[in-house]
Formats: C-alpha cells, structure tokens, sequence
C-alpha cells in the first residue's frame, strides 16, 4: 500500500493525477489533513477533478504554523501506524508536506517528495522551511524540472533524484477541454480584463503594502478582477477595505479550479503571487506579473512569460510593469512552455517510486543515487 498525503488546494489538485497512476503499483490510502477547510479550496476541487473522497480526512484546520504541523504530525503518525504503507508521498512546501513526511520519516517509512529541489534566498520564509527539511529526508526526491534535479543531486546525493515534470501541468492537459467560458464564471465579464489573486503572508500581513497593491489595481486603466483568497479577504475585513470595488478592481469570491483556469486564459495578463497561477499562466501562453521579490518556478522569468515585482515597488510600478508584459507579449506572440516536462509526471513518479520499491532488500530510507 501507498499513501498519497495533502492537505490544501494544490495539492488536492496534483493528488488526483497521482491517485490514479499510483494505483497501478498497489492500493493507495488517501489521506487529506485538512489544512484548506474552506469548500472553494478543497471539497470543490474532489467534485471537478472526479477524485474520490479521501479515505481518512485528519481535520486539522488553522492555527499557527507550530501548532498546525505538531497536530499534523501527530495525527498522521496514527493514520499511517494503522494501514503501515511501503511508502509515503507528499506533495509541495505546505505544513501538510512537513508534517506528514516527518511523521513517516520517525516510523521509517520511505518519503517521496512530489516537487523537490525549489529553492527560494528567504530561507525562513515558512515554505522554504517546510521544502528544505523536507528534501532532507525523503527517499525519492521527484523534481519538476532541470534547475530543481541538479540542485538535488548536489545537495543529497545519497537519495534518489527523478526528473519527472510536474504533475499540475498532467491535470491542467487534462481539463483545458472543459474550461467554461469567463462570462459564466462572472456574469457580465466582457471584453479585455486582467485576472489577479493576492495571498501570500508578505502581502496579507502588511496593510499598508496589500492596500497600496490593491489601490495600483484599481488605478489601471484595464479592468481587474481579484479572486479574494479567505486570508486575503479577512486581511481586507480587519482593514476596512469592505467595498467589492476598488477604481476598476472588480474583488469577487475566490473560484473553483476551472473556473480559475478559465479566467487566466481569457485574461489579458495575470497579476499574482501564487506559483501556482504563475506555471498555470505559463502554460496557457498568458503574460504574468508576480508580486514577489523572488520566484521558485525562475524558468517562468528566464522565458519573459513572468515579471517579478516586489511587493514594495507594486504600487508606484504595477502600471508600468502590466504595460511592459503586454507590449513584451502582444496577442499571438508567445513563448515555448516546456520547462516543466511534457503532462506525463505522475507516470514519471509512479515508474521512479516502483524503482525503489523493487530494488535491492536494502531499508529504503536514503539510498545511492544510480
């Protein structure tokens, strides 16, 4: 048996390509921690991808980064003392992917990290915490591209290291045939517009940084429209920012997985600070801008499909920078998208995982990379 465990909405998302390929090597338990609660973020996401529901949900929730990982943690180290998997996969840099993997580390269970080797210069930022000590002690390090697998096998070259893409670009190949049409996601959405989320904690834990990002939204002279992110919104609620307007900001609850990829495809230019939307944005030939100072997926920059700005800079130079993206990028000019492997990396993980699995009768802890 295999567990597969995640716990927010992206990897609820990359979790329903890898459910399926890793079924070909046995049973999977599926276990969702629950760090997104929120429907929008999470229980949508079973229903659009035809995912079946998990087969333990852990329940976790909020709270700090040290008490949501400690009760991870815990609760996983029960979980996986009943169903005793020959391995354990997780996915990404959240405390669902800490927690899980070092509850599977102190039983001796052999960790596969599902997009190892991303490296952002704020080592305290909680992610790049969470993705260091993660690819410290996995087994199988799966990396989504080129930059990720020579940083792994120079930094732990006793584990294996796969190059296998990444399996979020598997599911959007997957669904860019059933993409509704923007209007039916917002009612009355015509014409050119710029589709934009905001959530990280550099922006929703600063005010004065968010509103000035938001107010450089709303001053542009091409309409905006802002999925608000449940963090984002109570960071707005806390700081009086209650109007669903701003200038030509349009803010609008956040959106399903389709319906979110429907609004980067029929947008102008994404404005975010989510990796997620900026490979999805990559992938879709639509010109991104990230606020943030730096940016893991650095192939997205390397290629001009992505701008970084810091959030510092964004509201006296987000005007400037969309301008610049959308000359860079006028209609029917695009790049390559082929950074991040070819829509076939779940299968890659699966074949990679097999491999350790059947070698030698060795405990598959940390072995030699081949």
């Amino acid at each position: 048996m295999i567990a597969l465990c995640y716990g927010t909405r992206p990897q609820v998302i990359k979790a329903s390509v890898l459910r399926r390929a890793l079924a070909r090597l046995g049973p999977v338990h599926a276990v969702d921690t629950g760090q997104h609660y929120d429907h929008a973020l999470n229980a949508l996401l079973y229903e659009q991808l035809g995912v079946a529901a998990p087969d333990r949900f852990l329940e976790v929730g909020s709270g700090s980064h040290a008490e949501q990982t400690a009760l991870i943690l815990t609760r996983t180290e029960t979980a996986l003392a009943e169903v005793q998997p020959a391995a354990v996969v997780v996915i990404g840099d959240t405390n669902s992917t800490l927690g899980v993997a070092l509850a599977a580390a102190k039983r001796r269970i052999p960790v596969v990290h599902v997009e190892a080797g991303l490296r952002a210069a704020d080592r305290m930022m909680a992610e790049e915490l969470n993705r260091r000590a993660v690819d410290a002690i996995a087994a199988l390090l799966c990396t989504p591209c080129a930059t990720a697998t020579a940083r792994m096998r120079a930094e732990h070259p006793d584990a294996v290291v796969a190059e296998t893409g990444d399996v979020a670009f598997d599911v959007l190949q997957g669904v860019r045939q059933r993409l509704p049409d923007p209007a039916a996601v917002i009612p009355g959405l015509t014409g050119p517009y710029l589709f934009a989320t905001l959530h990280r904690a550099e922006l929703t834990d600063r005010p004065e940084v968010l509103g000035g990002v938001l107010r450089a939204l709303g001053a542009l002279s091409r309409r905006a429209v802002l999925a608000v992110h449940p963090r984002t919104r109570a960071a707005l609620a806390a700081n009086g920012f209650t109007e669903d307007r701003i200038g030509t900001l349009h803010l609008v609850p956040a959106v399903g997985y389709l319906e979110s990829l429907a609004l980067v495809r029929g947008a102008e230019a994404v404005v975010t600070d989510s990796g997620g939307l900026q490979r999805e944005a990559y992938w879709l030939g639509v010109p991104c801008v990230t606020v943030r100072a730096e940016t893991e997926w650095a192939e997205t920059v390397a290629t001009g499909a992505n701008a970084l700005l810091a959030p510092a800079e964004a509201p006296t130079r987000l005007a400037e920078t969309v301008a610049a993206q959308l000359a860079r990028w006028p209609q029917g000019r695009r790049w390559t998208p082929d950074a991040y492997g070819n829509g076939h990396a779940a299968d890659a993980v699966t074949t990679a995982l097999l491999g350790i699995l059947s070698s030698s009768a060795e405990p598959p802890s940390r072995r030699a990379a081949e």
